[in-house]
């Protein structure tokens, strides 16, 4: 059964929806929020009140209060709060509410200033409170709600706050729009119909990258896997589409990160996303997964006699002293040595020359995450001599010679 709760400021427009819904034989409510900006809102209130009691519907009312002031959004968020929590607690499976095509002809222009992708205007429907909120209104224009009003000789508030210029929306519906309908009148209906049509083809598009997904996309419970030449065969529009429909499966915003990795010239690269999420680009993959919080990087040990075995964080290493043509000749390096992580600067002497760590590491493809993990051995004048697993520095003047040698497992 339909039971619908209608949001009603007292102005023309939500006025005017009331009395349309109530000449159907829906079940209605009014909800009504007093934002306490205004000396006039006091009364406002009274009138809306009075409204539902002559319509012999039932009033729902809340004032909202901000200490410390509240933005547009802040009260915005509270105004649907309250349309919630009354849809829920009185089984209302409808909450109505009186956009009209001139605030859709506003929202188009606020969206395409924002340079926002989806130019959709304002929805028509959308889950709302376990039910849905409902714009019926959205295809007429202010004069034609004006119109019905006096025909039907109904009483409304005018809000005087919507006169001024402070709010980027007043500043379009009285400094743009009115300009704009000078050169072409019938604007508001144009753009409507197009806001609505763009609707649709975002709708197409939505169903086609979820089909996409279902098609290219290893979905976990908390991770997800696909390929870069999968995305980067989609037009761009496409890729948006896929990160909205991601973020929102997720709960977690992918879409810019998922650009900026797939647009690298990189071959791999992450970004820490909100709360747990990495995603991250590796062999040819994109993937979002949860990270636990940074591992603690292995303390440094001092190796003072050889042969030795220690431990560096999860690795076991052995240091021996062999008779051999390969390894690090041991009368090359000064004890102690020490085991530690990488450090900003490091460098390696190899045959060709100096070369810093940090790019050893880039050449190998060890993973960044992974190249505090990976052991250094320094002798006692500071030189790296074996990036283990990795990297050995040359010695030069003992190549191939017989002699006593280091040799690391």
């Amino acid at each position: 059964m339909t039971k619908v709760l209608i949001a009603v400021s007292g102005g023309v427009d939500s006025i005017v929806l009331l009395d349309r819904v109530i000449r159907t034989d829906i079940e209605v409510g009014v909800a009504h929020v007093h934002h306490g900006l205004r000396p006039e809102s006091d009364e406002e209130y009274r009138f809306v009140q009075r409204l539902a009691a002559s319509y012999d519907v039932p009033f729902h009312g809340k004032r909202l209060t901000f200490p410390d002031g509240g933005s547009q959004a802040s009260y915005r968020t509270e105004r649907y709060a309250f349309f919630e929590q009354v849809m829920q607690e009185f089984g209302y499976t409808q909450l109505m509410t009186a956009h009209h095509a001139d605030d859709q002809l506003e929202t188009v222009l606020i969206q395409l200033q924002r340079n926002v992708v989806e130019v959709t205007g304002i929805p028509d429907r959308r889950p709302f409170a376990g039910g849905e909120l409902i714009r019926p209104l959205l295809s007429e224009s202010k004069r034609e709600l004006i119109a019905y009003a006096k025909r039907h000789r109904l009483e409304w508030r005018e809000d005087a706050s919507n006169t001024t210029t402070e709010y980027l929306r007043n500043q379009v519906r009285h400094q743009i729009v009115p300009r704009l309908l000078a050169s072409q009148p019938d604007l508001v209906q144009v753009v409507s119909e197009t806001a609505r049509h763009q609707r649709e083809l975002w709708r197409i598009r939505y169903r086609k990258m979820e089909a996409w997904i279902e098609n290219h996309v290893q979905i976990e419970m908390k991770a997800f896997h696909v390929k870069t030449a999968y995305f980067m065969c989609l037009h761009p529009l496409e890729r948006y589409t896929v990160g909205r429909l991601l973020s929102s499966r997720f709960g977690v915003e992918v879409g810019p990160a998922m650009d900026r990795l797939l647009t690298s010239s990189q071959g791999s690269g992450y970004f820490d996303l909100e709360g747990p999420w990495r995603l991250r680009k590796q062999d040819g993959v994109l993937s979002l997964q949860i990270i636990a919080g940074p591992p603690l990087v292995p303390d440094k040990q001092v190796v003072t006699t050889l042969p030795a075995r220690i431990t560096f964080g999860e690795t076991l290493l052995s240091l021996n002293v062999v008779e051999s043509m390969n390894g690090i000749p041991l009368d090359a390096i000064e004890l102690p040595l020490t085991v530690r992580s990488v450090r900003a600067g490091d460098t390696i002497k190899l045959s060709i020359g100096t070369k810093k760590v940090a790019r050893v590491f880039i050449d190998a493809k060890v993973p960044r995450e992974k190249r505090s993990f990976v052991p250094l051995i320094v002798d006692a004048t500071g030189r790296i001599i074996a990036i283990v697993g990795v990297r050995v520095s040359d010695f030069p003047d003992k190549s191939g010679a017989m002699c006593p040698r280091l040799m690391v497992k």
